[in-house]
């Protein structure tokens, strides 16, 4: 069996795994960004919703 330094692909596979695992790290972090977004809005929606119905401009 040869040393992992003699195979000439695992420097190559390195570095895509860590690609890999840095682009899924951004993934999980702007899906959370997401949704704490969603919840922030939809928390502050009710509260512009009834103002915004109480005006009877007709």
């Amino acid at each position: 069996m040869a040393a992992p330094e003699a195979i000439p692909g695992i420097p190559l596979a390195k570095a895509l795994q860590a690609t890999a695992g840095l682009g899924f790290l951004l993934y999980c972090l702007t899906a959370i960004l997401i949704l704490l977004a969603r919840i922030r809005l939809r928390r502050h929606a009710p509260k512009v919703q009834v103002n915004a119905g109480s005006s009877d401009d007709r």
